[in-house]
């Protein structure tokens, strides 16, 4: 696979060839920065004070002024966002089989007709990840990276208002798979890059953006090879922002920050049943078939055990102080040895996923044809484990409940990967975006009952934190890997501002 590689790689200026930090470009870079500084103080004088103070010899302790931000042309920052989103929703990215080049291609483009150097790595014929730097001033504390995926689950158009592939903008919206999942996010990430980057908005830090590919496959092309293939990228990180969390808008208006710093980790697994094949006409007492259905009963009456983690309990209890209640998540681990409440609580099933172990069957394979009784049968299940919980230990007590010799589990994809943690200078900083875009609103760090590739960079130690800036209505839940997905183009913009503040205050 190395040696297949293939670096596609423009030059935005000729002293930015390589996407790693480089003393030597360092010291351009330091050089470029002072006479910037020099103007900006120029400049200064006919701008506010509270911006002029960002330039003066006694830093500020606090973040960065919001009026930096005057700075940026927002019009024609929606403008450029709407339509790179249309475009980038345009290109069919479905999973299987990808095809993320020529949209990884697109993406890089964007940046280098911006001055932000740029490439496109290969990971397999047709797969493609960008990756993309902006460079800052100094080393502060490390680099951070905006991370995305180019691949997009199915779209079957049955149910769609707009095909799910126009890319189509309508009373304000942008439509499309892709448009929350992971395409928007993507472009918020580009565009507030490209705003600090026109802006002239000096970071004390690198910013990385990265869009994988296979994503919705596991990874394996994408985030899982390029954590394998090119670790350089990642030599000088301190935070990578990731899907996972955004703006939750619960039914009663109120809203609050999800910040992923955990996520239930996969364990695909594949029940193989076999026994003598045959006519149907003369059908033996046991087939493949029946031993599988059998199997799939038993696995659907597993009732894992009921674990609720600091974290778990902790969100609960915050989200009922938003709502105003039930007045039992202000203690859940407590109130779930009520059975009347247990049984009311699980019966949701994202509280369910909270708090246990799950198994969902999903894919069936049998016969291909009516009258023909198969030597093998087979179902794969879609379990995913509480963090902590063990993998080989879960899969014993699957074979258990199986009960059947003639019935093997097979291991499909299986990961596992670290919490982050919850008080970081990152999480101080979403606070301030917090505190100034959104009046105050709580972060509450969550568990992703879902999983993403978080989870390869954390197994690198990397900390790594699930949101995207933008509010999520329970509707909108809905669309995303399923119909009528869609991003209104308010809520795109306000993303990018969200973004470009917390760049800032994590850079300065």
């Amino acid at each position: 696979m190395a040696s297949s590689l293939r670096l596609h790689l423009r030059q935005a200026k000729p002293d930015y060839v390589d996407l790693r930090r480089n003393d030597s470009f360092a010291r351009i870079r330091l050089v470029s920065a002072a006479l910037c500084s020099g103007l900006a103080l120029i400049c200064a004088l006919a701008l506010p004070s509270s911006f002029a103070s960002r330039t003066s010899s006694n830093p500020p302790q606090s973040a960065p002024s919001p009026l930096s931000s005057d700075r940026i042309n927002w019009e024609s920052i929606k403008n450029e966002a709407v339509g790179l989103l249309s475009r980038y929703i345009q290109i069919n990215t479905t999973n299987p089989p990808g095809n993320e080049l020529s949209a990884a291609k697109m993406l890089r483009e964007k940046f280098l007709s911006n001055g932000i150097p740029a490439a496109v790595i290969e990971t397999a014929p047709n797969r493609g990840i960008v990756a993309a730097r902006l460079h800052g001033v100094g080393h502060n504390d490390g680099t951070i990276v905006l991370m995305s995926h180019i691949d997009v689950v199915p779209a079957d158009e049955r149910g769609w208002k707009l095909k799910p592939f126009s890319g189509a903008v309508k009373d304000g919206e942008v439509w499309g798979r892709g448009a929350l999942d992971d395409k928007g996010p993507g472009v918020i990430e580009l565009m507030a890059m490209v705003a600090l980057k026109r802006a002239g908005i000096l970071l004390k830090r690198d910013v990385l953006f990265l869009a994988t590919a296979d994503e919705e496959q596991g990874g394996r092309q994408g985030a899982e090879w390029v954590v394998g293939h090119r670790p350089d990228l990642f030599a000088d990180v301190r935070y990578v922002l990731n899907e996972g969390g955004a703006i939750r808008v619960l039914p009663n208006g109120r809203k609050y920050y999800a910040v992923s710093v955990a996520e239930k980790n996969p364990l695909w697994v594949r029940l193989v049943a076999s026994g003598n094949p045959g006519h149907a006409a003369t059908p033996e007492a046991e087939t493949a078939v029946t031993r599988l259905i059998q199997a799939l009963y038993r696995v659907t009456q597993m009732q894992p055990q009921i674990n609720v983690s600091p974290l778990v309990e902790d969100y609960f209890r915050r989200v009922a102080e938003l709502q105003g209640g039930p007045s039992q998540w202000a203690d859940v681990r407590s109130a779930l040895q009520q059975n009347e409440f247990r049984e009311k609580f699980l019966s949701n099933p994202v509280n369910n996923a909270m708090v246990r172990d799950t198994v969902t069957p999903t894919v069936l394979v049998g016969s291909d044809k009516t009258n023909v009784i198969p030597a093998n049968a087979y179902a794969e299940l879609d379990c995913r484990l509480l963090p902590g919980d063990n993998p080989t230990e879960f899969l014993k007590s699957l074979q258990s409940t199986i009960a059947d010799d003639q019935v093997k589990v097979q291991v499909l994809l299986n990961s596992v990967s670290p919490a982050s943690p919850t008080s970081t200078n990152f999480m101080k900083a979403l606070e301030q975006v917090a505190e100034r875009q959104d009046q105050g609103v709580p972060v509450i760090p969550v568990m992703s009952t879902g999983f993403t590739d978080s989870r390869y960079l954390r197994q690198h130690k990397l900390i790594v934190y699930g949101f995207n800036p933008i509010e999520i209505t329970p509707e909108l839940q809905q669309t995303i890997h399923g119909v009528n997905e869609r991003i209104g183009i308010d809520n795109l913009v306000r993303g990018i501002q969200r973004m470009v503040m917390l760049l800032e205050v994590l850079g300065d």
